[in-house]
């Protein structure tokens, strides 16, 4: 059984290449993710901090040959481009004014 990844400090060799620990991985590393983007959605920087994360994301999109990962990761940077136009959009207003 794998150990819990929110208390884990290291993972055994055994488990690192396990389909269940990558999967795990992934999903907690965009449940980390919508968390702090959903606390700062209203920032008025939120595009430029997407940036990063974006490029990473896209890159491992790209590269990744498991579907379930691609489909994951491009719902998240759908989810992300949506709020990045709508703050952009909110920023252009403010600019109008």
């Amino acid at each position: 059984m794998i150990p819990d990844s929110l208390v884990s400090l290291k993972i055994a060799k055994k488990h690192i290449h396990t389909q269940e620990m990558k999967d795990r991985i992934i999903k907690e590393a965009l449940e980390a993710l919508t968390h702090y983007y959903a606390a700062n959605a209203s920032s008025a920087a939120f595009p430029e901090m997407c940036i990063s994360t974006g490029l990473i994301l896209r890159q491992f999109k790209k590269n990744t040959k498991n579907s379930s990962y691609r489909k994951s990761v491009h719902s998240f940077l759908e989810l992300i481009e949506r709020n990045d136009k709508y703050v952009a959009a909110e920023r252009l207003k403010i600019k109008d004014k």
